[in-house]
């Protein structure tokens, strides 16, 4: 499969991921991909024609059976090589997407299968995402954001957007997976939350609260 049908797959999979309602506008696509509406109809209508996707004007574009079965592949091939270049290779969270993007498109099933296992069959990769097992099952996906926590509340980073200006941002902050942070104000008119992380006042903007995710402590 060609290497852009394949990114289109995993990014439509990973916005259907954070919503109920799971079709995905082209307008996002194209803001993800830096592409013009225009190339992101054509690739939309190549997918459609491989069965991979379906359309339906107004609502955006959603993956069939098949595509799911395809994306499912991909996403687990770049989880599994985001926690080897993490953990064994000592690569930043921020390095990681380029890099596994890379080796996701040549690894071989077998080869993949025992990464898997050298690795000790993670659950997650180093953004906090699942990684699905050889059958597709996978542990739960941590939806609930930073913004829409409740003052007072004690929770724990455990999944942010995988989105490299966004990880380079969040390190300026000092703020990674399994951080505990306290809410303490939330400004919905401003679109601000200031947390505290051990005795240190970190204030975020709503825009940045929403793509890290959280469990309550």
């Amino acid at each position: 499969m060609n290497p852009a049908v394949e990114d289109y797959l995993k990014m439509i999979y990973e916005f259907e991921s954070d919503r109920k309602d799971q079709y995905v506008k082209n307008a996002r696509l194209a803001e993800q991909f830096g592409y013009t509406i225009q190339s992101i109809n054509e690739m939309i209508k190549r997918l459609k024609g491989m069965g991979l996707v379906e359309y339906k004007p107004y609502r955006g574009v959603r993956l069939t059976d098949k595509g799911r079965k395809e994306a499912l592949k991909l996403v687990r091939a770049h989880r599994i090589w985001e926690v080897f270049l993490s953990d064994k290779l000592g690569l930043p969270w921020e390095a990681l997407h380029d890099e596994a993007e890379k080796l996701e498109h040549a690894v071989s099933e077998a080869v993949l299968e025992r990464l898997y296992a050298f690795l000790g069959r993670p659950e997650y990769c180093n953004h906090g995402n699942p990684i699905p097992d050889q059958t597709g099952h996978m542990a739960p996906t941590y939806k609930k954001s930073l913004f829409s926590s409740s003052v007072g509340e004690t929770v724990v980073i455990k999944r942010v957007v995988d989105y490299k200006p966004l990880l380079n941002h969040l390190n300026k902050l000092d703020l990674s997976l399994n951080d505990q942070v306290r809410i303490l104000e939330k400004d919905t008119f401003a679109k601000l939350i200031k947390v505290d992380k051990n005795g240190e006042l970190i204030t975020i903007s709503q825009t940045i609260a929403e793509t890290i995710y959280v469990t309550q402590d």
